[in-house]
């Protein structure tokens, strides 16, 4: 099945799974440290300026979803890590993840990942409790376009450990969206 991005529209934010949309269509959540790029790449994927992005850390406070191509959803979710914004974000974060992981309709999980920086003891935490949530899970490593060919070989190596089912490079080219275009929706769209 054909999933290109093209028609990708923005349908709610919400925090809570009974505010989900119910229509049954499978849901691809993006997780990641704030900043990290989720916004970004939601809007490079759909060539489109649909996710608000910016410069500032913790701009996401919702679950916001994008449907796309009418097959599947994807969703956009705050950044865990250190903001502005103070620890009573990072509780209420914590209980919203919790809430949405168990919700069936959610197939799949991307973390994206700038390996640019060691890996930090909220990063293994929170790599850790994605990795018992039994969901398929695909690793997005972003900004490679900024690192050198010996970070990128050594941040390739560090991904290759983390037991993901599927690790892709964004460097925001046309070959590398198309990439994980693909990888998203036959995650979303094949049983497993």
């Amino acid at each position: 099945m054909k999933v290109d991005f093209r028609k990708t529209t923005f349908q709610t934010s919400c925090t809570r799974v009974a505010d989900h949309p119910k229509d049954g269509l499978p849901a691809v959540l993006l997780v990641g440290r704030t900043n990290v790029g989720k916004s970004t790449l939601i809007n490079a994927l759909a060539s489109s300026k649909l996710a608000f992005s910016s410069k500032k850390a913790g701009k996401t406070k919702l679950l916001n979803y994008f449907l796309v191509d009418s097959k599947l959803y994807l969703v956009d979710s705050p950044g865990y890590g250190s903001t502005a914004y103070a620890t009573m974000n990072t509780i209420f974060f914590a209980g919203m993840m919790e809430d949405y992981v168990k919700d069936p309709s959610l197939k799949t999980i991307v973390l994206l990942l700038d390996l640019r920086r060691d890996l930090g003891k909220d990063d293994q935490e929170f790599l850790s409790y994605l990795q018992n949530t039994g969901k398929r899970m695909i690793l997005v490593l972003t900004k490679t376009d900024q690192m050198n060919q010996s970070a990128l070989h050594k941040a390739k190596k560090v991904a290759e450990g983390l037991g993901f089912d599927e690790v892709l490079l964004s460097d925001l080219k046309p070959a590398s969206l198309e990439k994980i275009r693909g990888a998203i929706a036959r995650a979303a769209l094949e049983t497993r």
